[in-house]
């Protein structure tokens, strides 16, 4: 096994280990809201994580079904920041919607780890790299997810049975 090969496989466990953590958080939450958050925990993780090659054999795969996607470049900056805002807002509503009662501090410091910690991950992964930019649009991303606690009233959740 090469040294990449060695990395990648840390890489791959440390994510296997977040998601199993995820499941673990997602315990309170209904069977079907609790696979949807480890899904969207697994895109977030491999969003961010995966490298730029594959990325882009993917985004090749979506071209070919999504309507108008040949004429544009479906991997850019842009839609690099778009990402990061899209999957941090939507895993930060996810939790704080099923786990209010964790508390906003615990919240708080789960989702900036998360933010870090991918970015810290992308140092490892050939092709990839991190910056205060990015972790700058997770933190933005998680917060917007992170408002839904003030609009959370204390509540029964309606759909736990």
């Amino acid at each position: 096994m090469q040294a990449d090969d060695q990395v990648m496989l840390l890489v791959y466990v440390i994510c296997a280990g977040v998601l199993l953590a995820a499941w673990y958080l997602a315990r309170p939450m209904p069977w079907f809201w609790r696979l949807g958050f480890l899904a969207a925990m697994t895109l977030l993780l491999a969003g961010m994580t995966l490298p730029p090659e594959v990325i882009r054999e993917w985004a090749g795969l979506v071209s070919s079904w999504w309507p108008w996607s040949q004429e544009s470049d479906l991997v850019t900056q842009q839609t690099s920041a778009w990402a990061h805002l899209v999957l941090f807002a939507l895993v930060s509503a996810w939790l704080c919607w099923w786990r209010a009662d964790l508390g906003v501090w615990v919240l708080l410091g789960l989702l900036v780890a998360l933010s870090f910690g991918t970015e810290g991950l992308q140092l490892l992964v050939d092709g990839r790299y991190a910056s205060l930019t990015d972790v700058g649009i997770n933190l933005l991303g998680a917060g917007i997810g992170f408002v839904l606690l003030w609009f959370t009233p204390r509540r029964t959740r309606p759909f736990v049975g």
